[in-house]
């Protein structure tokens, strides 16, 4: 079966400059290694790619779909030209969260986050966008900080859906965050001092590769990493300016028991 190529967005503006600086077909596709046919369909503005359909903008939401995706969040490609990103939590108002961003993001109406079949205790929300889905693919922690950085208020939300994620609230006492990329952690440390003067202590080793996970019952594939923040102020500083979407952490509430 043949493969079609994604083409960037990047890729897609260079041959676009070209074509409108005069170049021939023939040279631009021997420059840019892309086929004639494909640079002629673009000339008649025909099967462009879907990155040109979907471009990154920086805003609060994006920064905290971000931060989800980088947690919890996941994506999925189901079956041929269908990608979803989808995002399966316990909590009802996370879900409507990152639901809303989401659409905003993607520009779709919004979805109303539904019971997962599979286990009615998780809520389920799904958006699909390939352009969506092949640019996030395309990123790393570096490429995605000019969204991320690019004002408080994205830092801010990219914070909080990355704490919707993988954060904990022990009774407004302490707030930790649990990853196992020690880069983005590191990371979240150097944000919340610089954006907030908040101080966040480690990464700790909380598991080993290689050990069992409880209930589960796999072994875990990588380390796993822990940041705390645990002075007074620290903590009310990140619930007033930071905080939680969802209200059970945001008022530092142990999780309900199933």
């Amino acid at each position: 079966m043949m493969r079609y190529r994604n083409y960037s967005y990047e890729e897609y503006e260079r041959a676009m400059e070209l074509l409108n600086k005069g170049f021939g077909i023939t040279t631009i596709s021997k420059k840019l290694g892309i086929p004639k046919s494909t640079l002629h369909y673009w000339r008649h503005n025909l099967n462009k790619p879907p990155t040109t359909r979907w471009i990154p903008k920086p805003s609060s939401e994006l920064a905290y779909v971000l931060g989800v995706l980088l947690g919890d969040g996941y994506i999925v490609r189901e079956h041929h030209n269908n990608y979803d990103i989808e995002l399966l939590v316990k909590d009802y108002d996370f879900a409507e969260e990152f639901s809303k961003a989401m659409a905003r993001v993607l520009d779709k109406n919004f979805k109303i986050p539904r019971r997962w079949r599979r286990r009615p205790d998780f809520w389920r929300v799904y958006y699909q966008s390939k352009a969506f889905h092949q640019w996030f693919k395309e990123q790393t922690l570096d490429t995605l900080k000019p969204y991320i950085e690019y004002n408080r208020d994205t830092v801010k939300y990219f914070l909080r859906g990355l704490y919707d994620s993988d954060g904990y609230n022990h009774r407004c006492r302490r707030i930790s965050l649990v990853n196992n990329n020690l880069e983005l952690l590191h990371y979240v440390q150097y944000l919340l001092k610089k954006y907030f003067g908040i101080r966040a202590m480690g990464p700790y080793l909380v598991a080993r590769a290689g050990t069992i996970m409880e209930r589960k019952g796999y072994k875990r594939k990588v380390n796993v990493y822990r940041i705390e923040i645990s002075s007074r102020r620290d903590v009310q500083i990140f619930l007033s300016k930071i905080g939680f979407s969802i209200k059970r952490r945001q008022l530092g509430l142990p999780k309900k028991r199933q």
